[in-house]
């Protein structure tokens, strides 16, 4: 027996792993969104999504063909090493596609020019000097011979052409604009003593994801992150993620903030979001001020998300109001999150969708 003879290629059984990794992250989806594990380098390549069920195949040294080569059982030599879960690595960017794919996620499409334009290199042009490295062969036997045929060198009993040095040409770069979609996501977060740290846990979940959605359309991605109990202000990603329950509650407050840090991304040049996640209870007077601020802003929005959780109390108005006073406005998207198993369709529909 020839080597390898008899067993398949290694490459077509991770082939065939892999089909059912994806098949696995498809069936579940919302298992994933709702799981704390996966949640570390957002900017990271690769997403390892642990397979408890998956059994993989194990070939044992000095056992019978029948009983040593084939799938684990349901113990623990069905794990891996040292009994571990068996992790599969996929691409950021192909979890993500699936992720999108089994939540019915909608493509997000840049909202007018949303562009800035770059010099980009591109050898496009020839050149008479450069490095041997980039030498246009076709291009330099084409001057050889049109050099060779002035002279009446060129024999055609003996076709041979023979490069000197005024013939030589070169791949050059010539500079071109490279336009550039980019956007900028503003998330503030309502973390009046009325959020509990239950619900502070929903809407971070719900920030990651969006973050990694709008990311995967629009590389170049700026964020920002704000926090607001009666006042708001900026804080770092990490501080937002870590952010604990407070005071009062001015929903105003961040509408406004976000007002005056999104000066700084002309929508011209910016497709712009901005996500704002709260409980709805508000400071009596304060929601007509909330809302005016929206009116101001959603036409210079792509989009703006507002999400409500529901504390043990039940949940305030603001999500009720948003919806009469802004029914039909584009670029508005709303969600009522109950508990963790409505996490899909709030994201779905926090995307737009």
């Amino acid at each position: 027996m020839t080597p390898g003879e008899g067993f398949l290629p290694i490459a077509r059984d991770l082939e065939r792993f892999k089909e059912i990794v994806r098949g696995e992250v498809r069936k579940r989806a919302r298992e994933f969104l709702t799981r704390e594990e996966l949640f570390g380098q957002v900017d990271g390549r690769l997403v390892s999504i642990p397979l408890p069920q998956l059994e993989l195949p194990k070939i044992v040294y000095g056992e019978p063909l029948g009983e040593g080569l084939g799938l684990g059982g349901p113990g623990d030599e069905a794990l891996g090493p040292g009994g571990h879960i068996p992790v599969a690595e996929l691409e950021l960017e192909e979890f993500l596609d699936l992720m999108g794919e089994a939540l019915r996620l909608p493509r997000l499409l840049p909202k007018g020019e949303g562009e800035v334009t770059e010099e980009a290199l591109r050898y496009a042009t020839i050149a008479r000097k450069g490095p041997r490295g980039l030498r246009h062969v076709r291009r330099t036997l084409k001057e050889s011979l049109k050099r060779a045929l002035l002279t009446g060198e060129y024999r055609l009993e003996e076709p041979r052409l023979v490069p000197e040095r005024e013939d030589l040409r070169y791949k050059a770069p010539k500079k071109r604009p490279k336009p550039h979609a980019q956007a900028v996501v503003l998330f503030a977060l309502d973390v009046s003593g009325s959020m509990r740290e239950e619900e502070l846990r929903l809407v971070k979940t719900l920030s990651f994801w969006i973050t990694l959605w709008i990311k995967r359309h629009f590389p170049r991605l700026e964020r920002r992150y704000l926090l607001h109990d009666a006042e708001a202000w900026e804080v770092s990603e990490e501080e937002f993620f870590r952010a604990q329950e407070g005071g009062g509650t001015r929903l105003s407050s961040a509408l406004l903030l976000a007002e005056e840090i999104l000066k700084a991304y002309p929508e011209a040049f910016y497709n712009r979001y901005l996500y704002h996640f709260s409980d709805g209870e508000n400071w009596q007077g304060d929601t007509p001020i909330a809302l005016e601020a929206l009116r101001r802003l959603l036409p210079t929005l792509a989009l703006y998300g507002y999400a409500q959780v529901q504390g043990p109390y039940g949940q305030g108005r603001f999500l009720e109001e948003v919806r009469e006073a802004l029914a039909g406005q584009a670029g508005l998207a709303t969600a009522e999150v109950r508990g963790r198993e409505d996490l899909p369709v709030a994201l779905r529909h926090l995307l737009g969708g």
